[in-house]
């Protein structure tokens, strides 16, 4: 096991003190969401393939692309999925 030294101003320890919070436990699973987001780790090879691939899908119009409306309903679905996944955090 290894031990994380934080700095925290006077002010922001008093606060999070107060709010009777399992400190400890949301540390650590914050650190849990930045070692996994979810997604799948890749090379830079590979990320610099699929930039190469979807440039080639939209010079030669073979990409699947959306509209205005089929775009901002998207984002918004998008947003509210994730407001929903981390609004217990």
């Amino acid at each position: 096991m290894r031990t994380l030294k934080i700095e925290l101003s006077d002010e922001l320890y008093e606060d999070l003190k107060s709010t009777n919070l399992d400190i400890q436990s949301k540390i650590k699973d914050y650190i849990a969401t930045l070692v996994d987001d979810g997604y799948p780790s890749i090379s830079t090879d590979e990320a610099k393939k699929r930039v190469s691939d979807a440039v080639d899908r939209y010079r030669n119009g073979t990409g699947n692309y959306l509209n205005d409306d089929e775009y901002f309903k998207h984002k918004s679905n998008m947003i509210n999925s994730l407001k929903s996944k981390y609004a217990s955090n």
